[in-house]
């Protein structure tokens, strides 16, 4: 996005919980007492001193990490013992993964589970289960991930590791984040948060706090997302962690930010800049300095916002922050194009256009070519605006289809997870009934029995069995009834599944059928003008080029809404409610359609009042009223009026309705349900055989309900259309 501030969160990473005596990395002058020992050592303390200096190599040489874990195998082997063995192998195991090579970590962290299983060591279990879940992470088998870190945790609570168990079920909600399944993530990070509490670890609250936090902050819960990070400030404070008190200020700072209270957000960004001047934290001033302008910006006071963008690059670029820089360039643009100062914003855009190689950030990318794009558009060099929007176009395809199949990916791991849980359910239910059936007939036995034995309790005995078989059939009846919900969900998540492949199919089919017209016509008769131009008459000429033209404008229209409605599908537009009327905003569209509705010859009338204030995202309104007037043109006959009416909603007074009426050809009613729809959509030629995206109204649809409007047609087939939508008064 443009304009884009820059978060420092603590990531949701799992500890990776090391074996045998919680070995750390030594420092460089101890390797040499290491090996001394080496000399000397025999035995188990042999074994001991090899894993040390694996340790030693995980970061440096991760190749001579391996050989010294191997050669501790080998004494291992010589030792005999499984407590020796376990260790050994989930020594190379670690090895392994210090390179990176995790199905080979996994291999012999399953072998070292095996040998301590037969140790009987339950805490070192846990760290095997501990290590093996890790891996599966590392290879994206989140299913498999999640069961090793639940075994882990309840080995740890056998053996009152309580911190360790607080641990596992963090790695289990940040497993759950990396899926995108927010709510599970959340009711793990509790659970850790309830340990916690119970046994008093103090040490790990922030952290805990800090993730829930930022947990509710991503499902927009703000007012508890805003809690949590109060926790988490007052428990680094108790602490006086002061790194951790940077990051509880800019994370508060985005929660007020994201609230709409721009001072507050200010005030937070501004403390965090202190304190990370205070620990000489370049990154961090970096970081703030960006965040700090990015505010300003917002809160109409460009200068401040230019001065503090300036800071930021300046140490960015020191720092060979290249990415940083690059979006921090992006933004001082942005804010020049906002100023309508074209020549600085020209400067600042060649300088990141030099640079625009050497960055990794796809969307840093996207964004540079936007902003080029609209600077060549203002500077009326529209060949240029049309070769950058088609770059620009190209980077946002190829990040919708990472996004895309990271969603899928997400979706996938997800479905496995939950479907690996059901079964399990299921299983356990399926046992439950088993047992009440098998107690059933053991009941009415030992009362067939009673009854031939005692036969004076033949009338008790009979009122015995009525009771205990109602009990049971009630029993049945409420697991069947679990058993029919859970097939119920099971069935949902199959039809979601089927909607999602539908969607994207529907997209593709659109991109298929309505680039390829345009495109057609591009080719076809510029290839007859080409080998055909001295033999044409000027008509001819005109008529050909003016067809091409068109073809143009619809092809760049096309990509123009297929970017925003992807944009709107992945996320990535940033909607940013400001106050302004509405009035010049419809007149300014009038404008820029003049033409087209000249050339029909169509009367265009408004009716708007011009104390009327909306609050809203401007340039999302823009998009929904040009889409509105363009369709309105395409469908009126030459003659014919359009009318847009702007004024307090009868139904909300709190709202602002707008209505673009003409006197067109009309929608049948079997269409108007399906317009607004995705698997609806479709393009229909205009009166003057014009042709269209078939993805206007569907983006028209998404822009107002993202600015809490609504949007409904009324029309009959020959009388024409009124299209009618609301967004907020200021």
């Amino acid at each position: 996005m443009i304009g884009e501030k820059l978060k420092i969160l603590l990531q949701l990473t799992a500890l990776t919980i090391l074996p045998l005596l919680g070995f750390t990395q030594q420092p460089d002058n101890v390797l040499d007492s290491l090996k001394l020992q080496l000399k000397t050592a025999k035995g188990q303390q042999k074994i001991k001193t090899l894993i040390e200096i694996s340790v030693f190599f995980w970061d440096i040489n991760p190749d001579s990490s391996i050989y010294y874990a191997e050669k501790s195998l080998a004494e291992a082997k010589a030792d005999e013992s499984s407590n020796a063995l376990g260790d050994a192998y989930n020594a190379l195991g670690n090895a392994y993964s210090s390179k990176n090579q995790y199905e080979t970590a996994l291999n012999y962290y399953q072998k070292s589970l095996e040998y301590r299983e037969q140790a009987e060591n339950w805490e070192k279990i846990g760290h095997s289960h501990n290590n093996i879940g890790l891996a599966y992470i590392n290879l994206n088998r989140f299913n498999m991930a999640i069961n090793s870190h639940k075994t882990a945790a309840e080995f740890y609570e056998k053996t009152k590791r309580y911190d360790l168990q607080a641990q596992s079920y963090t790695t289990i909600a940040s497993i759950y984040n990396q899926i995108n399944d927010k709510n599970k993530a959340i009711e793990h990070a509790f659970m850790a948060l309830s340990i916690i509490n119970e046994h008093k670890l103090d040490e790990l609250k922030a952290n805990t706090y800090n993730m829930i936090g930022m947990l509710n902050s991503d499902l927009k819960n703000l007012e508890l997302a805003e809690k949590y990070y109060t926790l988490a400030f007052q428990e680094w404070e108790k602490s006086n962690d002061i790194s951790g008190l940077s990051t509880a200020y800019n994370n508060l700072g985005i929660i007020y930010d994201e609230k709409g209270d721009l001072q507050k957000a200010l005030e937070f960004y501004s403390k965090s800049l202190e304190i990370a001047t205070q620990l000489k934290d370049s990154l961090g001033i970096a970081t703030a300095y960006n965040n700090v302008g990015y505010l300003y910006n917002r809160i109409g006071q460009p200068e401040k916002a230019l001065q503090n963008y300036s800071k930021s690059l300046e140490i960015s670029l020191k720092l060979n922050q290249v990415d940083a820089a690059h979006n921090t360039l992006n933004n001082i643009a942005s804010t020049y194009l906002k100023q309508n100062n074209l020549i600085k914003a020209e400067e600042v855009l060649n300088r990141a256009l030099k640079n625009v190689a050497s960055i990794e950030g796809q969307t840093y990318k996207q964004e540079t070519y936007q902003l080029l794009s609209e600077l060549s558009a203002r500077k009326g060099e529209y060949q240029k605006a049309y070769s950058y929007k088609a770059i620009e176009l190209a980077y946002a395809d190829s990040l919708y289809t990472q996004q895309r199949l990271s969603s899928i990916a997400e979706i996938q791991a997800r479905y496995e997870n939950e479907t690996k849980e059901k079964e399990i359910e299921l299983l356990k239910k399926d046992i439950e009934l088993k047992e009440l059936q098998f107690q059933k007939q053991r009941s009415t036995q030992q009362v067939l029995v009673s009854v031939s034995l005692l036969l004076l309790a033949i009338f008790l005995g009979a009122i015995l069995i009525i009771g205990i078989v109602r009990k049971k059939n009630k029993l049945l009846s409420e697991k069947n009834n679990e058993l029919f919900e859970i097939n119920k969900k099971l069935k949902v998540s199959e039809e979601n599944l089927k909607e999602l492949n539908a969607t994207k199919d529907k997209l593709f089919s659109i991109i298929a059928h309505d680039l390829k017209n345009p495109f057609n016509a591009l080719i076809g008769f510029s290839d007859i003008l080409e080998r055909n131009f001295n033999h044409l008459t000027d008509n001819e000429k005109k008529e050909y080029i003016s067809i091409i033209a068109e073809s143009a404008q619809n092809l760049y229209k096309l990509l123009d809404n297929l970017l925003q409605w992807t944009r709107t599908q992945t996320g990535s537009i940033n909607y940013i409610a400001e106050r302004f009327k509405i009035e010049p905003l419809i007149k300014q569209e009038i404008t820029n359609h003049g033409a087209n509705a000249d050339k029909k010859k169509i009367r265009i009338s408004v009716n708007v009042n011009s104390s009327i204030n909306v609050y809203a995202d401007k340039n999302s309104i823009a998009t929904v009223i040009r889409n509105l007037l363009s369709n309105a043109i395409k469908f009126t006959d030459i003659g014919g009026t359009i009318d847009i009416t702007a004024m307090k909603s009868k139904e909300d007074p709190k709202m602002a309705e707008i209505i673009v009426k003409d006197s067109g050809i009309g929608i049948e009613q079997d269409n108007i349900e399906r317009i607004f729809l995705i698997d609806g959509s479709f393009s229909t030629k205009g009166t003057a055989n014009e042709t269209g995206t078939g993805l206007g109204l569907l983006l028209c649809h998404e822009f107002v309900t993202k600015n809490n409007g609504k949007i409904w047609v009324n029309s009959v087939k020959g009388s024409g259309s009124e299209f009618h939508f609301t967004i907020p008064l200021a």
